[in-house]
């Protein structure tokens, strides 16, 4: 990790530690975050690198903030529950040495380039364009987190268009900061039927953010993409959260639909593309104590099957449910750097090496892949033979390269889908102790 940047001292302190009622007087004047929080921050040249396990926008809470005792107060158990902003206040950042005139003149611009160019890069449906163009937008008015997570998209997709302009930066950092800040609250607050759309809107559009964010990382030393799986994750908990109002919402139903329903092969004894993957596994399995056997298989097994599910027809839609699909854990796996479950994500990123055309995707197969594979030890190379080939090919990909057909790849209709219907399913599984689901 490399040394973190000197910090100027302010008596103004840290107001993070003021709400608390801590001493502190050593403040980042760029992100207004004091020594002691430590957030990574890219405000004057390359970022702090986090460590492995404390993605930048997921951390732990800081004990210490409680003096030294971890809080009593119960949360629900959800992956934006462990959200952390990057500072309180980031509006009066932002706009700490603009005039109101120039702060306007920067939120009118991030958000026409929203309608104008960045929500066509979430989809490849009309009927999802015109969804994150107009309704979204809409919903925003009367909801400043995601409102200011539409602006902090839009900034950071402006970013990688003008990577020295610092205001840009400050923009992406803050109103993002403060979406997350909101966003967590409401989360543990409970949904509602009045919140529904816009929670659900605001976490796809953290996730976005998180996969976007990657093209930024120090490349200097590498970290996991857990904030990735867990802001898809958030997702997904959001989703069958508040399903039985969001299956009814003409705004949002577009974005879901587009999700085909999975129909999974879980069969390992079927030697599917990446059957591989698994060799060993009983063995793997009797290793670990019995309570945490079944829940591993299944974790394993579940995320292969997607693999070859994607594999066979890879399109976006399917590729990149992967992340919100696979189970907890599976991303409690890979936290703890457990090789299969590295080999499995390398593969996933693999995949996303064909549908790479869009900014937030750029790049991340490549740097991925070849990240994980630094991680592992050497006996588990010879199962990213594969990942590293995909990853690291020049050109256009081929058949024989990819390992299955991909001549009608341009030409795929749209699926048929029932993904209504499943999701009403698992939504009903999961909420045991929630309202019935309204008829049709």
């Amino acid at each position: 990790m490399p040394p973190r940047r000197s910090h100027k001292k302010s008596k103004a302190g840290c107001q993070r530690c003021k709400n608390r009622k801590i001493k502190c007087d050593e403040i980042h004047p760029a992100c207004g975050n004091c020594l002691k929080h430590g957030v990574p921050c890219d405000f004057e040249g390359g970022p702090i690198t986090p460590t492995a396990t404390t993605p930048p926008c997921f951390a732990k809470q800081d004990t210490a903030e409680s003096g030294g005792h971890a809080s009593s107060i119960s949360t629900p158990r959800t992956a934006a529950s462990v959200i952390v902003p990057f500072y309180q206040q980031p509006q009066a950042l932002i706009r700490a040495q603009q005039t109101p005139a120039a702060s306007r003149s920067l939120e009118l611009k991030l958000m026409h380039h929203f309608t104008a160019r960045t929500c066509f890069t979430f989809s490849d449906t009309m009927e999802q364009n015109n969804a994150w163009q107009v309704d979204i937008p809409t919903i925003a008015y009367d909801a400043q987190y995601l409102m200011d997570a539409i602006l902090a998209v839009s900034a950071l997709h402006m970013r990688v268009m003008y990577p020295d302009d610092q205001s840009l930066i400050r923009a992406s950092h803050g109103y993002m900061a403060s979406a997350l800040s909101q966003y967590s609250t409401l989360l543990n607050q409970g949904l509602s039927e009045l919140n529904s759309e816009a929670l659900f809107s605001t976490a796809a559009l953290i996730a976005f953010q998180a996969s976007a964010s990657r093209y930024f990382d120090d490349e200097g030393s590498y970290t996991l993409p857990l904030a990735w799986f867990h802001s898809f994750q958030g997702v997904k908990t959001v989703v069958m959260a508040s399903w039985q109002w969001l299956r009814k919402s003409d705004k949002i139903y577009p974005i879901i639909n587009s999700q085909p329903a999975l129909f999974l092969d879980l069969d390992p004894e079927r030697k599917l593309f990446f059957a591989p993957i698994l060799d060993g596994l009983e063995e793997h399995l009797e290793s670990l104590p019995e309570s945490m056997r079944v829940e591993t298989k299944q974790a394993y097994v579940h995320a292969v099957a997607f693999l070859n599910w994607a594999h066979e027809r890879p399109v976006r839609n399917r590729i990149l449910g992967f992340a919100a699909t696979v189970s907890k854990r599976f991303v409690d796996l890979m936290g703890q750097y457990d090789p299969r479950t590295l080999v499995i994500a390398a593969c996933f990123f693999a995949l996303t090496r064909v549908v790479d055309g869009v900014w937030w995707l750029q790049g991340i197969a490549k740097r991925e892949v070849n990240g994980i594979f630094t991680l592992l030890p050497a006996g588990w190379f010879p199962k990213m033979e594969w990942a590293m080939k995909i990853a690291n090919y020049e050109g256009e990909i081929d058949s024989e390269t990819w390992g299955t057909s991909l001549a009608e790849l341009r030409n795929f209709k749209k699926e048929e889908n029932n993904v209504h219907e499943h999701i009403d399913l698992l939504a009903q599984i999961m909420n045991n102790n929630s309202p019935p689901l309204p008829p049709d």
